[in-house]
């Protein structure tokens, strides 16, 4: 959401940023009711979205009250990179091997908080672009600790809920939280993440997760920063 509104509506990037953290809110909570109760065993795991939320709430926390110190430029680049990198493992984990997550049952103390350190990390990250938490916690559940994608996803959607709150108050407190946008982006988003919740509740696991990387390269893409971009960051 944050490209579009930068490139299509010509917001600027902290009104971008704390106007997708409030539309994501709505969003995140419809579909991941889809993936807790549109199957027969919930597609979710309570206990790792805890833990991650404790991390990711603080690191947004520090992300939005920073975002003002960090160049947009070199962050996005930054972030760029990753998701490369993250959408290329994807992409080979489905066309050339075979995918191999298990469950995170056997997941311990020591596990959970390098899980919560990592939400700590995403939410920074989340509260500095704008970006949903998400497109990074999936990754870090799935090669960092084995969780299945379908979970993954799920779990992601309800761990990001305080980190989008909290990235939406600290920006709306500065006055970079467009309400009135935030609330058309949400009603078009909300009966979509109905729909795209459901079919990846249908589909099966290698594929979901060959669709999700090439959505991180999709957002990599989108993310590199254009001259234009490139040329306001510099005049700040």
């Amino acid at each position: 959401m944050v490209p579009l509104q930068v490139m299509w509506a010509r917001r600027g990037q902290h009104l971008a940023n704390g106007t997708s953290l409030a539309a994501i809110l709505p969003i995140a909570l419809v579909a991941g009711a889809v993936y807790y109760f549109g199957r027969t065993s919930p597609q979710t795991d309570l206990t790792v979205a805890l833990f991650l939320a404790v991390g990711s709430t603080f690191g947004a926390l520090i992300g939005a009250l920073a975002a003002r110190r960090v160049s947009d430029r070199a962050l996005k680049m930054i972030v760029a990179v990753l998701l490369l990198v993250l959408g290329l493992k994807e992409v080979y984990d489905t066309v050339v091997v075979a995918a191999a997550h298990v469950t995170a049952q056997a997941l311990g103390p020591g596990q959970y908080a390098l899980i919560a350190a990592g939400g700590l990390v995403i939410g920074i990250a989340s509260g500095l672009t704008g970006v949903g938490g998400g497109i990074l916690v999936v990754p870090l559940l799935t090669l960092g600790f084995g969780i299945a994608q379908r979970v993954a996803q799920g779990t992601s959607l309800i761990a990001i809920l305080p980190t989008a709150a909290i990235g939406a108050f600290t920006y709306s407190r500065s006055g970079d939280v467009d309400l009135r946008a935030a609330g058309w982006m949400a009603a078009a988003g909300v009966p979509a993440a109905l729909i795209g919740a459901s079919v990846a509740l249908w589909l099966p696991e290698r594929v979901l997760v060959g669709a999700f990387g090439a959505f991180l390269l999709f957002a990599a893409a989108r993310m590199w920063p254009r001259k234009a971009s490139a040329a306001a960051d510099a005049t700040r």
